[in-house]
């Protein structure tokens, strides 16, 4: 059975709107005096509410709405807002490995597949156990920053890693903008105002530690409004990696307390020195090397194998990483962009 754990802190919601509180008196008084009087002469009269019953109905219901108010904390959201969240007051999912020999399979085939990111799978490999071993189950990481020249593979790890514990993936792009508005969201008022996208996939797909991929982290600055304001991407990370206040993070949309402690955070980085300290301090940084054409024709071959493309396919995308290679513009991400090319096409339907 999947382990609930908690999202919303301190949402509390009730059933019934308040309208229908009302009508839900109406409907019972009714019942009650059709059973009395079934049978009798002129029961509809009998049975139907006089305004003394409807006085005395609004003013019973009236109290239960005031009473009702005290306790709940979600009276400033709409209903959609109250839609969206009733499901996950109730706990979402941890998802992920919950046995050792299930950690060991999923950092075995990661290993296979990309033998040249070995430090990277290493330290994901003990994360996992340490979960396993001492915590919730599930997969936990520690935000971790992975550091090196463009096209080594470091967002497909993360993809596939994502893919082997059954998680949701958010990818957000760090050199498209400096706004910190995709990750903590915009509060209401503003235009295009909604809560962020790792706060809006945990809602949608009722899982509590989703897989948050951040490309590019030091190429993210910080956007100044007319007004005189800022934001910036690496300001809205802080309290989100920080352990006590992620517990405990206000939502500025929903304003709503919600517990994001158990993302994944991972990142990814092309200069380290780009990135602020206090941000660099709540990450574990691992650097990634360039594979071996040894390695990257074991990656093609596993990658075939994997996506279930003909055999044919390996000697041509060997020859073109050799020239790719010689040429120097050998990379992991152009022989994914590649692959993800021919599964397209072998996916089309044969024409005759």
């Amino acid at each position: 059975m999947l382990q609930l754990v908690p999202l919303l802190n301190n949402l509390r919601l009730f059933d019934t709107d308040d309208d229908s509180i009302e009508r839900r008196f109406k409907n019972h008084l009714e019942r009650i005096r059709l059973d009395k009087f079934s049978g009798e002469e002129d029961s509809w009269e009998l049975v139907k509410l006089t305004p003394k019953d409807r006085k005395k109905i609004k003013r019973r219901a009236d109290r239960i709405i005031e009473a009702r108010s005290k306790f709940s904390r979600g009276t400033h959201l709409t209903n959609t807002d109250k839609k969206l969240l009733k499901p996950a007051m109730d706990g979402v999912r941890l998802l992920g490995p919950r046995l050792e020999h299930e950690v060991d399979e999923i950092a075995s085939t990661l290993y296979q597949e990309m033998p040249w990111l070995q430090q990277a799978i290493n330290e994901i490999w003990l994360d996992m156990r340490h979960s396993v071993g001492f915590g919730e189950g599930g997969l936990k990481l520690k935000p971790t920053l992975l550091v090196g020249g463009a096209g080594l593979g470091k967002t497909h790890l993360v993809r596939r890693l994502a893919d082997l514990c059954g998680l949701p993936t958010v990818h957000v792009d760090g050199g498209a903008g400096s706004e910190g508005f995709p990750i903590a969201g915009l509060t209401r008022g503003w235009g295009g105002a909604e809560c962020g996208r790792p706060l809006k996939t945990m809602l949608s797909s009722k899982v509590a530690n989703p897989v948050v991929v951040i490309d590019e982290i030091d190429k993210a600055g910080t956007s100044f409004g007319t007004s005189g304001t800022s934001t910036s991407m690496h300001a809205s990370l802080l309290g989100l990696l920080e352990p006590v206040s992620a517990v405990d993070w206000p939502c500025p949309y929903y304003q709503l307390s919600c517990d994001m402690s158990r993302i994944n955070w991972l990142m990814t980085a092309n200069d380290v020195g780009r990135i602020p300290g206090l941000l660099l301090s709540r990450l574990r940084i691992i650097h990634v090397n360039q594979p071996s054409t040894t390695q990257m024709a074991f990656f093609l071959e596993k990658e075939v194998f994997r996506r279930k493309l003909p055999e044919s396919c390996l000697d041509t995308l060997k020859k073109i990483a050799d020239k790719a290679n010689d040429s120097g513009t050998l990379s992991v991400r152009l022989m994914v962009r590649l692959l993800d090319e021919l599964q397209r096409f072998e996916a089309l339907p044969i024409r005759h």
